[in-house]
């Protein structure tokens, strides 16, 4: 195999490739697959959960196949200069060269790859903005430890037809309406591992407002095509809690704000949270709130931001970076949090957007 590739697109695709070979695995399957055919690269990575491909136009010399140490390849493709990089695998070593810069670097028996189907099915086309938004509205809420895995996923269900997207890692709970997305879960609820979406937003980013990306759904496995890359993963199995039941139906206390004020205050405020016990204490005022974090080692550091607020006087904390995470996920200049007391859980969402609800735990303190 020979090709010859600009050193930006290789890296790109290897760079996505590369983001799911877990570390855990050996021999092959902890390599990137290059597979080339006329003046097409197919670029493929792994855990055997998550498959990741992308298609690159190359200067196709001679087709063939190899694999090759994951990290070490995007690290050598990456660290050369800009241009024309050429790639020539030949028994059990590739080189990799540019200018007068060259690695010769050990590869993989392919025939020891794991054989993974190619993505099959009608694709089930949705517009791509209203999904990817709402995809990041939701995935920051999914849980990362490995120990709860129904929790490390996001749910698509259905509400009135559309879309519904949720995600909980126990102290918080995300919940996105996607109108106008139908038909994507139309039969059942599917389980998606966070991890696969927050490829999808990758491979995502740079497309333009009106592109779609196809969806293909089976039994045990979801697959989303965006361009030229395809992400393919495994559902998770299992029955997601009944959490909607958390949501109240209203709430006594409302903090109107404005978004980005806000913000600035929690991230100052932040800096003195270190720890995973630490809190930002909110202090609700008719016109303003008393934004303060306290640490024993550190200080503390006192804020205050004009705000709208009606109901009774009221403090309460929260971890900083979900709050965070919360008003950070709000498209708009504004954001509501109500509360019903200090204890209870308290909700984030636009001003006039419904469609999208963050459910937060407040931290208890002393």
């Amino acid at each position: 195999m020979k090709f010859r590739s600009e050193r930006d697109l290789l890296v790109e695709a290897l760079s996505a490739a590369s983001r799911v070979v877990a570390t855990r695995l050996v021999g092959a399957t902890s390599g990137i697959l290059l597979s080339l055919t006329n003046n097409q690269l197919t670029v493929t990575g792994t855990d055997l959960d998550i498959t990741v491909r992308t298609v690159v136009d190359v200067i196709g010399i001679e087709d063939g196949a190899t694999v090759v140490p994951a990290r070490l390849i995007v690290d050598a493709v990456r660290s050369l200069e800009a241009g024309a990089v050429t790639v020539s695998a030949l028994d059990e070593n590739v080189e990799i060269s540019l200018g007068r810069a060259k690695f010769s670097l050990r590869t993989f028996a392919v025939i020891d790859y794991p054989n993974l189907p190619p993505v099959t099915g009608a694709l089930i086309a949705t517009p791509a903005l209203d999904l990817i938004q709402g995809i990041n509205q939701v995935v920051r809420a999914a849980a990362s430890d490995d120990a709860r895995p129904l929790l490390t996923g996001v749910l698509f269900t259905t509400e009135e037809g559309d879309l519904r997207l949720i995600a909980t890692d126990s102290y918080r709970l995300a919940v996105r309406d996607v109108p106008g997305v139908r038909d994507l879960v139309a039969s059942h609820d599917v389980l998606v591992p966070a991890r696969a979406l927050q490829e999808l937003q990758r491979a995502a980013a740079s497309l333009v407002a009106d592109s779609e990306i196809g969806v293909t759904l089976t039994d045990a496995e979801i697959s989303f095509v965006v361009g030229r890359t395809s992400i393919s993963s495994r559902l998770i199995d299992g029955n997601y809690p009944s959490v909607l039941q958390l949501i109240p139906a209203s709430y006594p206390n409302q903090l109107r704000v404005a978004k980005d004020t806000l913000l600035t205050s929690l991230r100052r405020a932040k800096l003195l949270a270190k720890d995973s016990t630490s809190s930002v204490r909110l202090t609700m005022h008719e016109k303003n709130i008393e934004i303060r974090t306290q640490s024993h080692d550190a200080g503390d550091v006192e804020d205050n931001v004009d705000a709208d607020y009606s109901g009774e006087e009221l403090t309460i904390a929260f971890n900083p970076n979900f709050l965070i995470d919360g008003i950070e996920a709000v498209y708009g200049d504004e954001i509501v949090l109500e509360m019903s007391d200090s204890v209870r859980p308290a909700m984030v969402h636009g001003v006039e957007d419904s469609r999208f609800r963050y459910l937060l735990m407040p931290v208890r303190v002393q």
